[in-house]
């Protein structure tokens, strides 16, 4: 039995979309995973930078498995991170990387290399908050490289997505039609293909 496990921060949890299903939900969907007797599990947490998920993410899992599960993990987190309020960034590009290099090593080393995959942090309409967020979206896929762990890319491909960054209401979260984009976005990249269907 297929169980997904979904970390990230209020984009993953769906902040901004009245269905509640966020995209995981029509991921879930377009994927054609059987659910029964698939599980699929939203571990977003609002305001969560890295630092935070690095804090949880395994107790979370292990409070969730039972016997037959065969769990799955997608992480997605970043752009928390790289929120500037009040004019100070939370996190360094640096110090995010590395919270991502420590779960996501663990995480292979617990589960397996096929079954953790990394997304992207997704794109804002503020600029200079974009900026930083593609930055570390770079950084994020070099280290994912060095270690040979599955990264998706969507932050480009949204970034130029005009009907995308217009679903954008408060500049951050998408609606249940933003979220659908996503979705759809993430189901063309092979490596979704492969961690949801292998």
């Amino acid at each position: 039995m297929k169980t997904f496990f979904f970390f990230g921060d209020s984009l993953t949890l769906g902040v901004n979309d009245p269905s509640l299903r966020g995209w995981i939900g029509p991921l879930s969907l377009v994927s054609g995973v059987p659910v029964p007797p698939a599980t699929f599990y939203n571990l977003g947490a609002r305001k969560h930078t890295s630092t935070s998920i690095a804090k949880r993410w395994k107790s979370e899992v292990e409070a969730r498995l039972i016997p037959e599960s065969k769990p799955r993990l997608l992480f997605s987190f970043g752009v928390v991170d790289m929120a500037a309020p009040a004019g100070k960034q939370n996190l360094s590009i640096e110090a995010s990387v590395e919270n991502a290099r420590t779960i996501l090593v663990e995480a292979v080393e617990t589960y397996g290399k096929r079954n953790v995959i990394m997304v992207s942090p997704f794109p804002v309409v503020n600029l200079e908050h974009r900026e930083r967020i593609g930055k570390l979206s770079a950084s994020y896929y070099d280290m994912c490289a060095d270690y040979d762990i599955s990264y998706v890319d969507v932050f480009t491909k949204l970034s130029e997505h005009e009907p995308y960054l217009n679903n954008l209401s408060d500049g951050i979260h998408p609606d249940e039609d933003g979220n659908a984009i996503i979705a759809s976005v993430l189901h063309e990249h092979e490596h979704i293909v492969l961690w949801m269907n292998s």
